[in-house]
């Protein structure tokens, strides 16, 4: 009873810890996360060469990528944003005249006075509504971008990436020889079980985000949509959260276009991308890359994703999917514990 006290009071400190030292865990945490999505791509080039040559081969490869996408990407989803916040009194003045159109019917029932103060309030409203939408994306870039040229990210990361994924098959027997001998065949099961998890969903996951945000920010960038480019990417990236990356992208599209005014064949176009996007999401890619192993419950998903935002920021969302893959495995593994209980089964 003692050792059980001592335990959960060594974790409670340990979480407590963990909680004051979060401002400098993201290299930490994301050098983690990138060694264990690619430490099966090293085990395999490590048959053929040396595991340090694998290693730094993949931690350069994850390098040019991370400054592609800061130098090519990013000054293109700048302008495009630049572009759609000089638009916006463009955009409130055709809001407005769709308006007028509409309440044309009922202008009879209302004096002028009435007409202007009702067009000044809207003009506000919708100025407000784009402009705050603006600053959102402008925090949300800056943001992206800021975290990509922090030294700590540039620096650190990197060289934890390089000896963690190194040293991860030692990393690993470590943990396992600090598992009790009489538990440890137990737990190397559950462990397999959250590790086939947390595989299918983040690795297959992430390819699938890839894959989309590719495919909506090309297709909707040849529509001809305004911020077409960041739109798809968006869109792509929201894919993790369940329904939330589609509609996001459908709103936002149908409001731009709405506001750019797209032709009757634009808008046909428009709809065939979502449609084929979504198919290939829900018949073929996720099936494919992610499977029906996963066990993780669209509903959970959000809830942690939420919660792991709301409480620790952008580290929460990173922690989340790999704590919620824990979770559902333990709480699977309880549950299937109190179904063989006397208890639960209503014997004395």
């Amino acid at each position: 009873m003692n050792k059980t006290i001592f335990l959960l009071i060594g974790i409670l400190l340990g979480l407590c810890f963990i909680y004051e030292i979060s401002g400098i865990l993201l290299p930490f945490v994301l050098a983690f996360l990138l060694a264990y999505a690619l430490s099966p791509v090293i085990k395999k080039m490590s048959a053929r060469m040396n595991r340090s040559l694998a290693t730094t081969i993949i931690v350069i490869g994850v390098l040019l990528v991370a400054v592609s996408f800061v130098l090519i990407v990013a000054p293109i989803l700048q302008a495009q944003l630049t572009d759609f916040i000089v638009k916006i009194p463009k955009f409130v003045n055709v809001v407005w005249d769709k308006l007028k159109d509409i309440l044309t019917y009922g202008r009879q029932n209302m004096t002028e006075q009435q007409l202007y103060r009702l067009s000044d309030s809207v003009s506000e409203t919708a100025l407000n509504i784009f402009q705050g939408f603006g600053s959102a994306m402008t925090r949300l870039i800056s943001g992206g971008m800021a975290i990509f040229s922090l030294v700590s990210l540039l620096l650190i990361t990197p060289v934890v990436l390089f000896y963690v994924l190194r040293d991860w098959e030692h990393i690993l027997t470590s943990v396992k020889e600090m598992i009790p001998m009489k538990k440890r065949h137990g737990i190397e099961q559950l462990v397999k079980e959250i590790n086939t998890t947390l595989a299918g969903f983040i690795r297959g996951q992430a390819s699938v985000c890839l894959i989309l945000a590719v495919y909506y920010a090309l297709t909707l960038s040849l529509l001809g949509l305004d911020m077409g480019i960041l739109v798809g990417i968006l869109t792509g990236l929201l894919i993790f959260v369940p329904y939330v990356g589609f509609f996001t992208g459908l709103l936002l599209s149908a409001i731009i276009g709405a506001l750019q005014g797209l032709s009757g064949t634009q808008w046909l176009w428009l709809g065939g991308i979502f449609l084929v996007g979504q198919i290939a999401e829900g018949y073929f890619l996720t099936p494919c890359l992610v499977g029906k192993r996963v066990g993780l419950h669209p509903v959970w998903i959000i809830f942690v994703l939420l919660a792991g935002g709301m409480m620790a920021g952008f580290l929460g969302v990173l922690l989340a999917v790999p704590v919620a893959a824990v979770l559902g495995v333990l709480i699977r593994h309880f549950l299937s514990w109190y179904k063989t209980t006397t208890f639960y089964k209503g014997k004395e």
